[in-house]
Formats: structure tokens, sequence, C-alpha cells
């Protein structure tokens, strides 16, 4: 039977990012939830993805706080050891170790390495 009509098929793609697959995971539970007994979906279906999704969302959002953690730790670092862009201090431990060494090669010129340099 031909009558014209096309049956396209649609077509979807899965998100590849973490973030977007939790995403879309937490939308399908939430509209499962809203279609009450009316879901396709099978309630064993829903409750082992919500079983995964949960704690996968709750570890991303950890992830998330111990990476703006470490770079806070690194800009404290970099801030502590002087290296700020547009500033040049004296005080920079560069610098310091600098000073350091001319001291060293002055004073021990055989015993630099038991200073550390190279």
């Amino acid at each position: 039977m031909n009558d014209n009509t096309t049956n396209a098929a649609t077509t979807y793609t899965l998100p590849q990012q973490a973030e977007a697959l939790i995403k879309l995971a937490e939308k399908i539970i939430e509209q499962h939830g809203n279609s009450g007994p009316q879901s396709p979906v099978k309630p064993h279906l829903i409750a082992d993805l919500n079983s995964r999704v949960s704690p996968a969302r709750a570890r991303h959002e950890q992830g998330l706080r111990y990476a703006r953690m470490a770079e806070d730790a690194f800009a404290e670092r970099d801030e502590l050891l002087g290296k700020i862009p547009g500033r040049k201090s004296e005080l920079d431990v560069r610098n310091l170790v600098e000073m350091v060494v001319e001291l060293v090669k002055e004073h021990y010129p055989d015993s630099v390495q038991k200073w550390g340099f190279e």
C-alpha cells in the first residue's frame, strides 16, 4: 500500500559530555514522573537510571568544587611565589633564590650542589 506519506525517522544524538548526559537522564526521569502511569518507560529502568545518575550528579558537582579549589590553590601559590601578571617585585621567590645563588657561589663555590643548585 502506497499512500504517499513518509514516516521520517526521528534522529537524535546522545551527548558525549558527562554533564550533558546527566542533564538528559535527569530530564528523562523528570518526564517519566510527570507522565505517571502513561509513561512508556518501565519503572525499573527509571529506578536503575536514577540509581546511577544521582550519585553521578553528586560526583560531578564534587569534581567541579575540587576544580575550583585547585584553580584557587594554584592562583594563591603563584601569588606567594610572586608570579602575578604585570607585577614585578624584588621580593619574588625567583629573585630571592637568584640572590641566594649569587651569595652561595661567592662564598662556597665548591659546594653549590649541597645547596640544591646544579
